[in-house]
Formats: C-alpha cells, structure tokens, sequence
C-alpha cells in the first residue's frame, strides 16, 4: 500500500514495516519511543518502523494535525536524524 502526503514524501505500509522518506514525520515517530532503521539509496533516506497499531495511531495524528509534542525535544530529534543520515 502506498501513501502520499504533505509535499509528496512517499510512504508504504505492510503489515510488518511502515517507511517513510519525510525526515519531521521520522522525528516525530522517533520522538515518540518508535524504534527507526535508515536506509540509504542513491542518496535520499528512508526511515523504516516497526508496524503496529500505536505506530499507526502516532501517523495518523500527525497527518491530520492533532499530534503534539515538546517543541525542543521535536527540534533535537530533528538534528539527530539529520546527523544520522548524513554521516553514513
């Protein structure tokens, strides 16, 4: 199954994996204690989670703009995934 949203990031879903390449969303997720794999291809990243039913519940708040978080934590997250992708 395939997703789009918010400036065409690409999304899939299975009943085992959830990947996405949109890094705010990964940050989010990863925020909220989802465990991560980056894969990296011709150099875009992708971030794979484990799929569940909390993990579904954590995107579709975040799709639809009802997810809330503490900023700096959100903001941190965001660099550590940058350096995460960068630095591989």
């Amino acid at each position: 199954m395939w997703f789009y949203h918010k400036q065409n990031y690409l999304e899939t879903m299975d009943e085992k994996n959830y990947k996405t390449t949109d890094l705010y969303l990964a940050a989010f997720l990863r925020l909220n204690s989802q465990k991560l794999k980056v894969e990296k291809e011709k150099g875009k990243a992708s971030f794979v989670f484990k799929g569940s039913e909390e993990l579904s519940k954590l995107v579709n708040s975040y799709l639809v703009e009802e997810a809330t978080c503490n900023p700096l934590a959100y903001t941190n997250a965001i660099k550590n995934l940058k350096n995460l992708i960068y630095n591989m």
